[in-house]
């Protein structure tokens, strides 16, 4: 009976690790989105502040056309007040106002982001000789993890990256 009591609470721990081992990776996920969202929200703030300021711009641009328009309108009453003929007033310059500046913003759901290319680790150091032996000469998944990690921590240096990815394994066979 001491057995069956013994195996029953050794599952039950199994299976509390296995649990407390997926919540953390829950919460991994939960701040990885987040952070996901907050840099999303400061890309769309961005691109909400240059609309403003193209509007800004329209706006002055409609101001300094509608101020040259009356210019052009007090130059005409002028010319007429002295009696000159406006064709030979100024037969060179054509009174117009200047064309609107152009802008062009990007849409920001037509923008794709562009992934960088990770940095290759070097093949030679001891580090990843090491990684790759906990991985049974298993190259195609110790780049795969090198390149996750690398895309979660793109300031670290290689060393960091390596050491992360070897601890993580570690400690995921240890659990």
């Amino acid at each position: 009976m001491e057995i069956l009591l013994t195996i029953a609470l050794f599952i039950a721990f199994f299976l509390l690790l296995r649990q407390e081992k997926a919540l953390g990776k829950y919460a991994q996920s939960t701040t990885l989105f987040t952070q996901a969202v907050d840099k999303y929200q400061k890309a769309v703030d961005g691109y909400e502040e240059a609309i403003a300021g193209y509007r800004e711009v329209i706006a002055k641009y409609q101001q300094e056309t509608e101020l040259f328009k009356q210019d052009i309108t007090e130059y005409e009453l002028l010319l007429k007040e002295h009696g000159i003929d406006k064709s030979k007033a100024e037969p060179t310059r054509q009174l117009t106002p200047p064309p609107p500046p152009q802008f062009t913003l990007p849409d920001l759901k037509a923008m794709r982001r562009q992934p960088s290319k990770p940095k290759a680790v070097s093949k030679n150091s001891p580090m990843y000789k090491e990684f790759l032996h906990l991985l049974n000469g298993n190259e195609e998944t110790a780049n795969r993890l090198i390149i996750r990690q690398q895309q979660l921590n793109p300031d670290k240096l290689d060393n960091w990256i390596l050491e992360k990815v070897i601890g993580d394994l570690k400690r995921d066979r240890r659990a």
